[in-house]
Parts: C-alpha cells; structure tokens; sequence
C-alpha cells in the first residue's frame, strides 16, 4: 500500500479531493521527445502534399524531371535527403520524384509507320471476334494498305 503524499508511477493519486496526472504528463514529455523536429515535419508535409497534388503540377516541371538534369537533380535530392533526414523521409522524397517522371508526356518513336490515313470502316459482313468478346462498334478504322520505303543509312 502506497504512503500518504508519495507518488506512484502509472497511477493517479487522490490529493485533496483531485487527482494528480503526472503519468499523464510523463507520457507527453516521452511523446514529445520522439516526434522529429519541426522542420522535418514541416518538410514532410510539404511532401505528402506534392505526393497528393502532383496530377496538378504543370507540365513544364514534369517535362524537366523527364529530362537528363532533372533526373540527376532529383537523384542527388532523395539521396541527399536519405542522408540527412533519414529513410522515411528519403523513400517519400523518391516517391514525389517518381510521382513528377510518370507524369511527363513523353514521344515514342514507333519502329513501323503505316503512313496510311483513318478512314470510315464499311461493315461488310459479321464483325470481328475481338469487336464481338469486348463488346466494341468502331466508327473508323486504319487503313489496309501499308506504304513501306526501302531502308537508307
């Protein structure tokens, strides 16, 4: 059983008709001391919430995230955040960087052209397996006639 006026750790002890709190405050003090410094939290939120919005950033900056500086830029960012922050906010750094490359337009070059045009498809006939299992009705189709140049060096 516990003395008059002395302090049991975990439980509240009756002192006048209130009680006193002091696992409460010791649990926040030990709540406090390990939540990261607000700078840190600051940066992360400024980083989730490019995580969040990055479908609205303009496509300018997706553009130069795509190309051969932006991406050493952004390299030579998560690794540096990695370092002096550590992997939680390093891993979300990588994914906003990650976030802004899929969202670049990019140009494929195809390796066959057809050069033909689109034209109006003339229904002659039944319509083909794959229009019928997929539940399709194209208006147009491309054309059937291929124009195909010699290959030059």
């Amino acid at each position: 059983m516990a003395q008059p006026g002395s302090k049991q750790k975990g439980a509240a002890t009756h002192q006048g008709g209130m009680v006193s709190q002091g696992w409460m405050v010791d649990s926040f003090q030990q709540m406090m001391s390990q939540l990261d410094s607000p700078s840190k939290l600051l940066y992360g939120t400024l980083v989730v919430l490019l995580i969040t919005y990055s479908s609205e950033i303009p496509l300018e900056y997706h553009s130069f995230a795509d190309s051969l500086l932006g991406r050493i830029f952004g390299i030579v960012i998560v690794y540096g955040v990695l370092e002096t922050m550590g992997w939680i906010y390093g891993l979300l750094t990588a994914l906003a960087f990650l976030l802004l490359l899929t969202g670049a337009k990019r140009t494929v070059q195809e390796g066959f052209d057809g050069g033909g045009s689109v034209s109006e498809k003339k229904i002659v006939g039944k319509r083909w397996f794959v229009e019928k299992v997929l539940g399709e009705y194209p208006s147009k189709i491309a054309t059937d006639q291929v124009k195909t140049a010699a290959i030059t060096d």
